[in-house]
């Protein structure tokens, strides 16, 4: 019984000791090649273990790795599990790879290999190779140049949340739900072609689709996956972690057939989608389930200009004599030239706490790239593997006092006419892959917050310490974003 107890001790000792021997040698990748690492990683979960327990949103982590990296490091490594990735802090090596060297960083790491079905996967934002420039070449008109056609249905989505603030005015009102749920009518519309309220209607079935879409653990889980481990989603388990779609294809192909019968055209997605089936595809071909796919990339487009929109409604009810003027602004934009195209366009000032909040609270607050090759960073020893995950944090640039003076304070004014733009600020990120939807993202979140000021005043009781949502690879508060609203007297007040 002895010698059993004392070669079952024996084995395990060995075994402990083969694990760590294994792990330094796994967590030492960098540091063997020269290369400046982060202190401390975990035997485990290596840099990353606040992500990965979501104890921690996962964006924001990244940006306090940043912070941690030495002030001059232009880049250091770090390890997410025992995987060892490159996190870029100097913005001329980050333009140099996404820009001018893309060819040799043209695939994000982001969602691994296989792009398995999901609605956000098989799309601009994720997908690889030559599917992705056809896509882009198909799809940049749909995103560029059929917005203006858009903004009725935006300012449509709008009017059922307007009118449950003033149902419920002089109450706390969480301002991110409202606007997740005037955003999920505006995303039934643009891109599925049907007419769904989320506030008189809650309990439908499409809208708690949608809820389940913006809110689900499994669908965060599934974010956080693809994102930072997407060896993961490559694995058998990887489709069992993906937002289930069948009810939103169902109501996608029944908007389609009804369109064809009818002959309607709205402006939305489903009139692109019904033009695509019947042009002449290669090598991707725009039917069956990639159709949902593109459809996809308006779910997740104007969930970030919604957050976006909610964001900076909580900033101004913060910054009164800055909402004040923001306001003001809507006003002359809508005197000149009435609820137009024209007159979104006009307001510039709003336009400027947008970006601002874009660079305090940037929604997509991760930029990532794999090599195809070995590439020696020009100026530089350095070489980068093939393979390698390199990752770009916009919580730590726009964070940064070397690029953005004061960098914690919400200062529109930075983005003045004449003032020059840090090359460091890039919320849609920078090069041939940067967000097509820019232009209808600015739009969405203005239109949302213009709706808004122009019928109230938000105010915020306390500022309230914000906890950003640790399941949420986007930006979005865990606990929401409370506000009241107050109804702006007649003289005050823009009319719709």
């Amino acid at each position: 019984m002895e010698s059993s107890n004392s070669f079952l001790f024996i084995s395990l000792l060995s075994l402990a000791i083969i694990c760590i021997i294994y792990c330094r040698k796994k967590l030492s990748y960098w540091s063997s090649r020269g290369i400046e690492q982060l202190p401390a990683p975990h035997w485990l979960f290596g840099h990353y273990k606040e992500g990965i327990l979501f104890q921690a949103s996962p964006g924001w982590h990244l940006g306090q790795l940043y912070k941690q990296a030495p002030r001059d490091a232009p880049l250091v490594g770090f390890y997410i599990f025992h995987k060892p990735c490159l996190l870029l802090k100097d913005p001329k090596i980050i333009k140099q790879i996404l820009i001018k060297d893309f060819n040799k960083f043209p695939d994000r790491h982001f969602a691994g290999n296989t792009q398995k079905d999901s609605i956000g996967l098989r799309n601009l934002f994720a997908v690889r190779g030559k599917d992705w420039k056809y896509m882009k070449q198909k799809m940049g008109p749909v995103l560029n140049k059929s917005f203006r056609q858009m903004l009725p249905l935006m300012t449509e989505a709008g009017e059922p949340m307007l009118r449950h603030i003033d149902l419920n005015k002089g109450k706390e009102l969480d301002v991110q739900d409202l606007v997740y749920k005037s955003t999920a009518d505006l995303i039934a519309s643009v891109a599925m072609g049907t007419k769904i309220d989320s506030f008189s209607d809650p309990n439908g079935e499409l809208p708690r689709r949608m809820s389940e879409y913006f809110y689900s653990f499994e669908r965060m889980l599934a974010l956080v996956s693809v994102f930072f481990m997407p060896d993961a989603v490559d694995s058998i388990i990887g489709s069992l972690l993906f937002f289930k779609s069948h009810f939103i294809r169902k109501v996608f192909w029944t908007a389609m057939e009804e369109r064809k019968t009818s002959g309607e055209e709205r402006g939305d997605f489903v009139d692109f989608a019904k033009k695509m089936q019947n042009e002449p595809q290669s090598p991707y071909e725009f039917s069956g389930d990639n159709l949902i796919h593109q459809a996809g990339t308006f779910f997740s487009g104007f969930e970030s200009s919604a957050a976006t929109a909610a964001f900076t409604l909580m900033q101004l009810a913060r910054n009164r004599s800055i909402q004040e003027r923001a306001r003001a602004d809507v006003q002359r934009a809508v005197q000149k030239h009435g609820w137009t195209y024209e007159a979104f366009v006009d307001m510039r000032y709003l336009q400027q706490c947008l970006q601002e909040t874009m660079r305090i609270h940037p929604q997509v607050s991760t930029l990532d790239r794999v090599g195809r090759e070995d590439y020696q960073i020009p100026n530089t020893n350095i070489t980068i593997k093939k393979g390698t995950a390199v990752y770009i944090s916009i919580y730590g640039l726009h964070e940064d006092p070397q690029h953005f003076a004061d960098p914690g304070t919400f200062d529109p004014g930075r983005f003045d006419q004449g003032r020059g733009i840090p090359e460091a600020y890039m919320p849609f990120g920078a090069g041939p892959r940067m967000c097509l939807g820019m232009k209808i993202g600015y739009l969405h979140a203005k239109v949302a917050t213009a709706m808004v000021l122009a019928s109230y005043g938000v105010y915020q009781k306390l500022e309230e310490r914000l906890i950003l949502d640790p399941r949420s690879t986007f930006t979005a508060a865990s606990e929401g974003l409370k506000l009241r609203f107050r109804k702006l007297d007649d003289k005050a007040r823009i009319p719709l």
